[in-house]
């Protein structure tokens, strides 16, 4: 149904297909047309990499996000998710350290390895490598036996460290900073006023 946020109000709650008589999808421009857009031939069908953040109407595909009906759609993989009764929580974009499946900190894989941050992917794949598989049925099978294998205190763990990096970049600290504080409070969730404090009184000092 065409939103009854649609500019052109006399189109508002009929009826709209996606799809042609064909069954192939409509193109934008058709759906912008017939919700009663006077769209420029000469628009483009979508900016790139990404529409300028204050821009209303630039693309075809800005005008159409606009649109309650497809603002409020969630994706294929949201709703397939949720219809199994989980939360469905999308995280910024090249930010591993808030996802704790990405970066984490073990102390069983501490001692395999000097590095401070692993992931559980890295858990799971040491304790993969360690048994002998003679077929690829073997394989699949001992994938789901690792990724089930890790502790549950090794998890919260995982999350402990989300948490606290979360915690520092709501208190305003970015990269080396964050890290710092975060590594300050191993012991809590987040990070604490005592690590915010030395790092204003390192940035005075300076």
């Amino acid at each position: 149904m065409i939103p009854m946020n649609n500019p052109c109000t006399e189109f508002c709650g009929m009826p709209q297909k996606m799809t042609m008589e064909t069954g192939d999808a409509k193109g934008l421009l058709q759906t912008l047309e017939e919700r009663g857009f006077k769209v420029n031939k000469k628009m483009k069908a979508k900016c790139s990499p990404v529409c300028t953040f204050k821009n209303e109407g630039c693309c075809m595909a800005r005008l159409l996000s606009k649109q309650d009906d497809f603002r409020l759609q969630k994706s294929l993989l949201e709703e397939t998710i949720t219809g199994r009764g989980h939360l469905c929580t999308f995280l910024p974009k090249f930010h591993c350290e808030l996802n704790p499946i990405e970066m984490v900190c073990s102390y069983f894989i501490l001692l395999l390895s000097n590095s401070q941050h692993v992931q559980y992917w890295g858990w799971c794949k040491q304790q993969y490598r360690q048994i002998y598989k003679d077929k690829f049925d073997d394989a699949k099978r001992l994938t789901c036996e690792c990724l089930d294998a890790c502790p549950v205190n090794v998890i919260q763990r995982f999350f402990n460290q989300s948490w606290r990096f979360m915690s520092a970049y709501r208190q305003g600290l970015t990269g080396k900073a964050a890290e710092w504080a975060m590594q300050k409070q191993k012991s809590h969730q987040q990070a604490g006023e005592q690590a915010m404090d030395l790092i204003e009184a390192i940035d005075t000092t300076n």
